[in-house]
């Protein structure tokens, strides 16, 4: 009887210690899932601007927490942070619009870098305005 109560007093302690893991491991998938899905819309927004041979633009409003692109708008959680730039020498804001035009020929009119939760694992970007090649 005493050695039941020992692992169940054991196993107790070791569920209370897991609680906090496992709130800050979701929080981390919600950034990895925000940032992918800004990845997949700007990929998405260049793979339309070819094949409709058409201009297509990608913008982020953090001041409204949404992002857009082709007429489609998507918000963005209010616990998830995301910042932008124009240019990799530039700082970090948090506030403003920052938007990005795909050509037909797949290039980009600019470049633009995107980070979620301020984590540098998590940023997305444009990086080269003559492939329009968007990746973490």
């Amino acid at each position: 009887m005493l050695e039941m109560l020992t692992v169940v007093a054991v196993l107790s302690v070791l569920f209370a210690l897991s609680i906090p893991l496992t709130g800050h491991w979701r929080k981390g998938a919600q950034y990895k899932a925000a940032s992918r899905e800004i990845l997949s819309t700007l990929r998405r927004a260049r793979s339309v601007a070819i094949h409709e041979n058409r201009s297509v633009s990608f913008s982020i409003n953090l001041d409204d927490g949404k992002y857009t692109a082709d007429g489609d708008v998507t918000f963005f959680p209010d616990h998830i942070k995301i910042e932008s730039k124009d240019t990799a020498a530039e700082a970090w804001s948090g506030s403003g619009i920052y938007s990005i035009s795909f050509r037909p020929q797949g290039n980009a009119n600019k470049t633009i870098f995107i980070r979620v939760n301020q984590d540098s694992d998590l940023v997305i970007m444009v990086d080269s305005k003559a492939t329009g090649l968007a990746h973490m």
